[in-house]
């Protein structure tokens, strides 16, 4: 086992801090954070790096039914996942986690499935010298259109604060 992989008993550890850090509230409880940071491996940051989702629309049909009318019928579109230079995700239950200096960032699994990315993703922020916590960030899509290229971006807001109580309850 490579020291970038987990064993099942971290992983089963990291899912449940996960879980816990990614509740609805405006807090999380540090130590959580704090176990999650120590238990990820961390990858070194790269300074570019690229993954893109190429859709596009399937073939049609559209004719006259008997008895029905106009009909119209989409077909399968393709889709093309693609990176580069991009840092290793561990798999964790229903996550794909990457942790690089200063972040950790949890997607949902079933992200790729969705049309409005929002929500679908977080980032757990820290100080690098002392692992200490500072802040969750939630993911907001944002979409820029140029002439009939549509580019959907995903950026971060604020979301949650580390709790005062060594629990995470507020």
């Amino acid at each position: 086992m490579s020291r970038q992989e987990l064993d099942i008993a971290a992983r089963l550890e990291a899912h449940a801090l996960l879980d816990r850090l990614t509740t609805d509230g405006p807090t999380f409880s540090r130590e959580d954070a704090r176990r999650l940071i120590a238990l990820i491996p961390v990858s070194p940051r790269r300074r570019l790096s690229f993954t893109g989702l190429f859709q596009e629309r399937g073939p049609g049909l559209r004719g006259r039914a008997a008895g029905i009318g106009d009909v119209e019928l989409d077909g399968e579109g393709r889709k093309k996942r693609v990176s580069w230079n991009t840092p290793p995700v561990h798999r964790i239950g229903g996550y794909l986690v990457i942790h690089t200096p200063g972040q950790v960032v949890i997607d949902l699994l079933w992200i790729a499935t969705r049309e409005d990315l929002s929500g679908q993703s977080c980032q757990l922020l820290y100080e690098v010298e002392t692992g200490e916590p500072q802040a969750m960030e939630i993911s907001v899509q944002r979409t820029l259109t140029l002439l009939v290229i549509r580019l959907a971006y995903i950026s971060y807001i604020p979301w949650k604060t580390p709790s005062t109580t060594p629990t995470g309850d507020s």
